[in-house]
């Protein structure tokens, strides 16, 4: 189809949800789908798959994407009933948050699943890195604490907080970890997956087709990147299938 088609090549492989859009519908009227829920509770629930979200804008979710062959976390529109499966994240008893189709579709990661990583524990991170997703591996660059009053997510190897950067990148909105400044852009949720009908569903697809067309990284964060990802890679082994594990979860939820 060639909505995949376009999404596949774009590198957000997340969000390729495999539908055809029979109804033209106006790019203008593509902006991200209020939730009819109201915001639960700042708590984070253990073992239970949620998107989560910001405060800053419940509209956009944590989504691991492999744009550029780096597996990263940015923020991107939440997608709506089964295609938002692909965006949910466990939040563990060891403090982790696990992508949580990452177990699910076989292969090196069967075992360990996919954790959002810092990386700080094992290397200097360099200046404007985003925070990476890496094989989990129980160590404390993917262990958080969440601070119950503000919603702050602290990662313990830097002691920094889990920021959205929505604002800060037209279309990526890579996140990264900054010092905690109890900012909405650092106040994080579990969110339920959006209830839409099915003209706002086929919005959000044709949100999510947007934004993947548009999807570049800032230079110098692209930069920071593929550097943080090449100084990790001499220290641990990063599976090949980090690159397509977003394509494999797309394929779970389809």
């Amino acid at each position: 189809m060639i909505i995949r088609r376009l999404l596949t090549r774009t590198g957000v492989a997340v969000l390729a949800v495999s539908v055809a859009l029979a109804t033209a519908v106006p790019a203008q009227a593509a902006a991200p789908t209020e939730r009819s829920d109201n915001p639960p509770a700042a708590t984070f629930k253990v073992g239970v798959p949620k998107q989560i979200g910001s405060t800053a804008d419940t509209r956009y979710c944590l989504t691991f994407v492999a744009a550029e062959k780096i597996p990263m976390a940015v923020m991107l529109p939440c997608a709506p009933k089964r295609a938002g499966k692909a965006q949910q994240w466990i939040w563990t008893a060891k403090g982790e948050l696990q992508v949580a189709l990452s177990k699910s579709v076989g292969g090196e990661l069967a075992k360990t699943g996919a954790c959002l990583d810092t990386a700080a524990d094992l290397v200097p991170t360099p200046a404007e890195a985003p925070v990476l997703v890496l094989p989990c591996r129980d160590a404390d660059g993917q262990k958080w604490t969440h601070d119950k009053d503000t919603g702050a997510l602290v990662n313990v190897a830097n002691g920094q907080a889990l920021s959205s950067m929505i604002g800060k990148a037209k279309q990526a909105r890579p996140t990264a970890t900054e010092p905690a400044d109890g900012s909405p852009a650092q106040a994080w949720r579990q969110l339920p997956i959006p209830n839409l009908d099915i003209l706002g569903a086929i919005m959000a697809l044709v949100n999510a087709l947007l934004s993947a067309l548009g999807l570049s990284l800032p230079l110098p964060i692209e930069k920071a990147a593929a550097s943080l990802l090449e100084l990790v890679g001499g220290k641990l082994p990063i599976p090949a299938q980090m690159q397509v594990l977003p394509k494999q979860m797309i394929n779970l939820v389809r």
